[in-house]
């Protein structure tokens, strides 16, 4: 049986002895069974994003009548750092970028093809000319006709000139089908794009809380429709863009695709679309002020 840390053991007991069970307590906090049985075996790694640790912890804490700030201050150290644990990951584009050695062995592959082809239509252009002169070997066995004509029969110009053309054709088929073989053997390949979901977890206060799946932040547009107070940072509180632009100023595309959580804090929303990977975000809440804090999850921690 897996052993329950202090900060879930104390969590736990006290979730009993308010006789809350957890059903009763997902409905109140809005935050999934399974990541409630996480918090209180200690496995914040199994969180959605290690910046939900606190919070998963802090909504918790108030639903079963604790005070967080304690909590916090006690057991810090069990609580996962965002700071330290923060990594970048490369882009999409990098890591689905396919090598040159991969074409170049594409080519050689379809090269082989064409050659043997050629080879085979060689073979059998020879094969037929031997056989010709075979047959003609025979011929000069046999009781010979009258001189004449066969001297006529020999250099008749119109058998010299369909020789040359069954020649001339065989050589075009050489040239233009191997041509036309390689061409068809080197379609290029378009992979599609993977899809991405972005789900709506809960709202708290002022901010709203999303997850991204199955994809990265590689094209964030914001469109105005007035004015409104704009700020975008990310967990470390990088600002990416700060300022109050009115509906004339055009915003400057935001580089988001290496950040593992961003947040969106706009003042006037009524005034502003926001697109996530060219998908138009519904604001989840009908209030002017709003925040947006989305993280985006790793395949390996699903």
């Amino acid at each position: 049986m897996l052993e329950l840390s202090e900060l879930g053991q104390q969590l736990k007991e006290a979730r009993e002895q308010n006789k809350i069970s957890l059903d009763d307590l997902q409905q109140t906090t809005k935050i999934q069974k399974r990541y409630l049985i996480a918090i209180e075996e200690g496995r914040f790694d199994t969180l959605p994003g290690i910046f939900y640790a606190r919070a998963f912890v802090k909504t918790y804490a108030e639903a079963i009548g604790l005070d967080p700030e304690p909590l916090f201050d006690q057991y810090r150290d069990e609580l996962p750092n965002p700071q330290r644990e923060a990594v970048n990951l490369p882009s999409r584009t990098a890591r689905t970028k396919p090598t040159p050695s991969s074409k170049k062995r594409t080519k050689k592959g379809s090269f082989v093809p064409a050659l043997v082809a050629v080879l085979f239509i060689v073979v059998i252009v020879v094969g037929i000319w031997v056989i010709a002169q075979s047959s003609g070997t025979k011929d000069d066995g046999a009781i010979a006709p009258d001189d004449s004509e066969n001297l006529d029969a020999e250099f008749s110009p119109g058998v010299g000139n369909d020789v040359e053309e069954d020649l001339e054709a065989d050589e075009g088929n050489v040239i233009d089908e191997p041509e036309q073989e390689k061409v068809e053997a080197e379609p290029e390949k378009v992979e599609p794009e993977p899809s991405f979901t972005l789900s709506f977890i809960r709202s708290e206060g002022k901010t709203s809380f999303f997850e991204l799946e199955n994809g990265r932040l590689s094209d964030v547009r914001i469109e105005l429709s007035g004015s409104s107070y704009i700020d975008v940072k990310n967990a470390l509180g990088k600002t990416f863009y700060s300022g109050q632009p009115s509906q004339t100023d055009d915003i400057p595309p935001l580089d988001l695709e290496a950040e593992e959580r961003v947040i969106f804090n706009f003042g006037a929303s009524q005034h502003v679309d926001l697109f996530i990977n060219g998908e138009p975000l519904d604001f989840p809440q009908d209030i002017s002020h709003q925040k947006f804090d989305i993280t985006i999850l790793d395949e390996a921690s699903e």
